[in-house]
């Protein structure tokens, strides 16, 4: 589910070093991939306890493209990406060690001790990582290269909090799940047109989400199309569910509240008919009514009771209580720490103004609380339109 705060029972991560012997016939993951690429965070989760947070919605964009790199002379540094945050250049480095029986990166940063990473996964294109960090927060952080972002089916192994088309997928997906008559196919399959075949049940995939807002590219929504129901030919299914976002605007308005609009359309593609099936426009707030209830996600929300000390709550923002997305997004925005605790991760900026930060966090649960509005006419639509 895409929450921020879940409690749910985990198994504590061990990270004791197994001195016993291990015999390896080949390396446990692609350890020569770290050095041949750039790496900036896509997600970005803590576990104190049982709880876990997503707090990739807290970091700011400046934060987002800081650049990881790893050198084969076993250096690193972080550096800049586009944008700096608040004009400081930052530029932070030290040493590492790869143990290959452990499948342990060993970081010693230069003004720091030095910090065992777990690898648990890495490739050309994603690098997920965990470790233990102040507070006994266990951290896991995942990061994509440049071919990385480039990748459609990546997005299958993280949930990017801090963006709206992400949001919307997952919301179509579990409102999909939900209906317990589909077989929802991966990305990763869907793109290498993978046919798993088999059983009763319609095979459908999310397709990724266009941006139409962004002026700096062009979308061609039918040529889009076109390669989305080929693509689904080549792996079998039935439907596939995509759409584009058409609006996005966030503003703040007399009372000092911040608020934001949007639009965006859904379409149903049917591949074995090789042509579009349904398509419906959602939009908050709406012209003539609003949206009023709770979808999936605030039926959740209304479970998470407890509220963990030291974390700021927005109350002029939440509005509708602690029975909506934005509400528990707010309740994970730790602003007396952000620039503190997380320090040793290296991906928290000490120069970022803690007004900026709590700025740009209103702006974005804005997103979240305009998108959770939409929801329950979303899900009227997909009850009735897939079928």
């Amino acid at each position: 589910m895409l929450m921020c705060m879940i409690a749910f029972a985990v198994p504590a991560f061990n990270f004791a070093k197994d001195k016993s012997p291990v015999k390896r016939t080949k390396p446990p993951v692609a350890i020569a991939e770290l050095t041949k690429h750039q790496w900036t965070i896509a997600e970005y989760n803590e576990k104190i306890n049982d709880t876990l947070r997503n707090l990739t919605l807290v970091m700011m964009p400046c934060e987002k493209e800081r650049i990881l790199k790893y050198d084969v002379n076993n250096t690193y540094q972080i550096v800049d990406g586009n944008t700096k945050c608040n004009n400081t250049e930052v530029k932070n480095e030290g040493t590492w060690q790869y143990v290959e029986a452990e499948n342990v990166l060993t970081e010693h940063f230069s003004s720091g001790r030095p910090v065992d990473k777990k690898i648990l996964s890495l490739d050309e294109g994603l690098l997920k990582i965990q470790f233990e960090g102040e507070g006994k927060r266990i951290i896991t952080i995942t990061y994509l290269s440049e071919i990385g972002k480039k990748s459609d089916a990546k997005k299958d192994l993280y949930i990017d909090n801090s963006d709206p088309l992400s949001m919307i997928a997952q919301m179509i997906r579990e409102n999909l799940l939900e209906q317990g008559k589909y077989t929802l196919v991966s990305l990763g399959d869907f793109t290498n047109g993978v046919n798993k075949s088999g059983g009763s049940s319609k095979r459908l995939v999310v397709a990724p989400l266009s941006d139409l807002t962004d002026p700096n590219k062009t979308v061609d929504e039918n040529d889009r199309n076109s390669k989305y129901i080929e693509q689904g030919k080549a792996a079998g299914l039935d439907y596939v569910v995509t759409g584009s976002l058409i609006s996005l605007n966030t503003s703040k308005g007399s009372d000092n509240k911040v608020s934001s609009r949007l639009k965006y359309r859904i379409i149903v593609l049917d591949v074995k008919k090789g042509k579009e099936k349904e398509k419906n426009m959602f939009a908050y707030p709406e012209e003539k009514k609003e949206s009023v209830g709770l979808g999936g996600f605030g039926k959740i929300l209304k479970k998470v009771a407890d509220v963990a000390p030291g974390v700021f709550v927005l109350g002029a923002l939440m509005g509708s209580g602690s029975g909506s997305l934005a509400s528990l997004y707010a309740l994970c925005y730790a602003s007396q720490r952000a620039n503190t605790v997380y320090s040793s991760a290296s991906v928290f900026s000490s120069n970022v103004n803690e007004s900026d930060r709590k700025q740009h966090f209103e702006s974005s649960v804005s997103v979240l609380e305009a998108i959770e509005k939409t929801q329950p006419d979303l899900n009227k639509f997909l009850d009735k339109k897939v079928d």
